[in-house]
């Protein structure tokens, strides 16, 4: 009996954490059960600007592409896997064809049957140009392939990088961008696998704020996008923080501004949280006092921020990805407060202590 009291209890608990708008009944709080523990680290010395995508098929987390210094040729030409179960990294044979693999964005996208990764655009360590190609990856078969029909149109003059990436109904969208060394851009560029080959990219009518974003935390939640801060163009201070938190409905294609995040941040990933559908920012920025380790909550249902755990090493420009069907997350490298790109590899799950999951009665 007490066991199942214990159980009650427990339920109860998560049941009234006020966090939990939409959460699943008993299911693991990751606010009150959840945590980052350091798994094994990114080969040394580390990864900066590579884009992480977690797939689903296979259960494994990817960084795609990113370098291991700003120095020109350190660019990570292959991608790395992580396999969760047995914490061990994985040089894949497949390769880019070119160093232009930093500061992409991507996602998950399903073409017919097969899903794949695909990632958009990009630029070599200490270049100032960037490419326009749509590369899909198969981690089945271990297999990259250039999308030569489809290029990224938003790189205009070849100098573009795009801003924020994110899914929504196996469409991917591209918002903002920065024009490297000029300006942020507004544009919003969608990507529909399903299209016949050349027509695969659609400029949206609707844009972000003038004068733009980049490098844009950016995630999908029920029928809406959302993004959390994002970087500024400043002809002195160059690229700087904002506090810009606006949600786009790709449905009728409209930007609309929400409650502003608590602190201005940019250069890092954000992700929807399957409890319930919260967007977490994971840190980031750079005008001081960033890079942060704080990871700022959106509840969708209320337009409200709060905080979840943070990790522990403040960092920008990491490897990050959710699992959507458990909650964890990999928060992996970035620049660290010293400006140098860390190994550090982080993980976040949810776990309810051993003594509240019985259901055993005495």
């Amino acid at each position: 009996m007490r066991k199942l009291l214990l159980l009650t209890a427990a339920l109860t608990l998560i049941a009234a954490f006020p966090a939990s708008d939409a959460s699943p009944q008993g299911a693991c709080n990751p606010y009150t059960q959840g945590s980052w523990v350091v798994r094994t680290a990114f080969p040394p010395p580390g990864v900066v600007r590579s884009w992480g995508t977690f797939f689903p098929a296979n259960g494994r987390f990817y960084a795609m592409g990113g370098r291991a210094s700003d120095a020109g040729g350190s660019d990570y030409v292959n991608p790395r896997e992580y396999n969760p179960i047995t914490e061990v990294w994985t040089t894949k044979a497949a390769a880019f064809a070119n160093g232009q693999v930093n500061n992409m964005v991507g996602g998950v996208l399903t073409f017919g049957a097969t899903p794949f990764i695909v990632v958009v655009g990009g630029s070599a360590a200490g270049q100032t140009v960037a490419t326009s190609d749509v590369r899909q990856y198969d981690p089945v078969t271990d297999s990259l392939t250039v999308l030569a029909t489809d290029p990224w149109p938003g790189n205009v003059g070849g100098t573009v990088l795009p801003g924020g990436g994110a899914v929504f109904n196996n469409k991917l969208y591209v918002l903002g961008g920065f024009n490297i060394n000029v300006g942020m851009t507004t544009q919003i560029y969608q990507f529909d696998p399903a299209a016949a080959p050349g027509s695969r990219w659609t400029l949206k009518t609707a844009a972000l704020p003038a004068p733009g974003l980049g490098y844009i935390p950016t995630a999908t939640s029920g029928n809406f996008i959302y993004l959390a801060g994002g970087s500024l163009w400043d002809p002195v201070a160059l690229i700087i923080d904002s506090t810009s938190s606006l949600r786009y409905d790709p449905t009728l294609d409209a930007i609309t501004t929400i409650a502003t995040i608590p602190r201005a941040t940019g250069e890092t990933r954000a992700v929807t949280q399957p409890f319930d559908g919260s967007i977490w920012v994971l840190g980031g920025g750079r005008t001081l006092p960033n890079p942060s380790n704080e990871v700022d909550v959106y509840l969708p249902a209320s337009d409200t921020w709060m905080l979840a755990p943070s990790f522990s090493t403040a960092r920008r420009n990491l490897v990050a990805d959710v699992d959507p069907a458990t909650g964890m997350i990999w928060a992996t490298g970035g620049y660290g407060s010293a400006g140098t790109p860390v190994a550090i590899n982080e993980e976040f799950s949810c776990v309810i202590p051993v003594e509240l999951m019985s259901f055993g009665v005495e």
